[in-house]
């Protein structure tokens, strides 16, 4: 019996849908050691959690943060890397915002102090419900600063 080509892939990609449709998630949020979260694919550091902080956003997350590693180079700004399968050989910078503005850099980070951020949310994935943010391959930093 021959399947051409096309039926095969139309008929495994309606498998795969249809397994995807199947998985939910049983718990969307889960709370890990430090103050952090997990929620819908983010995580999350709380500003009660980083009012405890004295020193920069980026020194906040470091060790908080799973796979969450910075390189610091001594004429530029932190390269971070949120994924650990992914070196700091090419730039992998994730996009950073701060109350929903694109930043160009991740100084940023160095610059804010923790103390003054109301909530940080990570996407190692790239990929947000939040609308007004774009997506990008290498993570996404969404800081949120205190009003006031």
């Amino acid at each position: 019996m021959h399947i051409p080509p096309q039926r095969f892939a139309l008929t495994l990609l309606a498998l795969l849908l249809a397994a995807c449709a199947k998985h939910q998630p049983e718990d969307l949020t889960a709370d890990l050691e430090g103050g952090v979260e997990v929620r819908q694919g983010a995580i999350v550091i709380s500003g009660v959690t980083l009012e405890q902080e004295t020193g920069s956003v980026i020194d906040a997350l470091v060790g908080r943060v799973p796979n969450f590693r910075v390189q610091r180079l001594s004429d530029g700004c932190p390269q971070i890397r949120l994924r650990s399968h992914v070196s700091f050989e090419s730039v992998t910078n994730p996009h950073v915002y701060v109350d929903g503005t694109r930043i160009a850099d991740t100084c940023i980070l160095d610059s804010l102090r923790a103390q003054n951020v109301e909530l940080v949310e990570i996407y190692p994935m790239g990929v947000t419900t939040r609308p007004g943010y774009g997506t990008h391959a290498h993570g996404l930093i969404l800081v949120f600063l205190r009003s006031g």
